[in-house]
């Protein structure tokens, strides 16, 4: 387990610091605003579940609190009392972690919110309890078809998605950052994400460095620039198929020169 230090950033929701890669595990000016914004907001979760009979299969890299978990948790359990078949509604949370907080640390933390179950925030330190490398499966209430498929070790290590043979909707990519941990920004990741997902997979990022963009692009993914969360100028939307005009105007987003970054890394711009 890596050593970490509990922050509780400006909107009042906790989050780590990580002396060894020098760096928060979200905004500090407020972790669950970020992540809302980011994850939840940005790639339109809601309307997703709205317009599916909420069934949702979504990745991340990098589960860190179990923040985006919770978040992704309660937005499908708002949408769940109107679905008419229940039977066919489920989200599937895949995601990557090489070094996974404690249990006790979990437990500790504190989010602003009025949360669909009382007790979700014992979700997080409940599937941490009893972790083991590799894949662990939890299914926080019984009654509720909400599973999480924890991966403790390195997305390198991963071939396939198990148990679930079902592409992927929507990727959330959050590890470290670039500078601190460069393997989780290559285009090799962003090649293994078009494998896992569907033919209309979106991903979403906080980062917005030029290098980030062209590696997407190198890997088959459509790019687009959109406004950062608090405060930050930019972040990244990434999607497998070209989203027209009047999405790009409705959700204000900028398509990238896709030419223009596989040139610059082509010609080892970033090497």
């Amino acid at each position: 387990m890596m050593k970490v230090h509990p922050f509780v950033t400006k909107d009042g929701s906790s989050t780590l610091f990580s002396k060894r890669y020098n760096q928060y595990y979200h905004n500090p000016n407020g972790a669950l605003s970020e992540s809302q914004t980011v994850f939840i907001e940005r790639l339109n979760i809601e309307p997703f579940l709205q317009a599916n009979n909420s069934a949702l299969r979504i990745f991340e890299m990098g589960f860190g609190t179990g923040l985006n978990f919770l978040l992704a948790a309660q937005t499908f359990l708002k949408a769940y009392p109107l679905i008419k078949n229940k039977a066919s509604s489920a989200m599937h949370f895949y995601s990557v972690e090489a070094n996974p907080i404690s249990a006790e640390t979990a437990a500790s933390f504190q989010y602003p919110i009025d949360w669909q179950i009382g007790h979700m925030q014992n979700w997080i330190s409940t599937g941490l309890s009893s972790l083991k490398k590799g894949w662990n499966h939890h299914q926080p209430e019984e009654d509720i078809p909400i599973f999480l498929h924890l991966y403790w070790g390195n997305i390198q290590e991963m071939n396939e998605l198990h148990p679930q043979e079902q592409c992927i909707d929507f990727f959330f990519h959050d590890p470290f950052s670039i500078k601190q941990n460069p393997e989780c920004w290559e285009p090799s990741i962003f090649r293994l994400y078009k494998k896992w997902g569907c033919s209309q997979a979106k991903l979403s990022t906080y980062a917005a460095a030029t290098q980030i963009r062209a590696a997407m692009a190198i890997a088959g993914w459509q790019v687009y620039k959109a406004t950062g969360a608090l405060g930050k100028r930019e972040m990244t939307i990434a999607s497998l198929e070209k989203l027209p005009n009047q999405i790009l105007h409705e959700q204000q987003l900028k398509a990238c020169n896709l030419q223009r970054l596989t040139r610059r890394w082509k010609s080892g711009e970033w090497n």
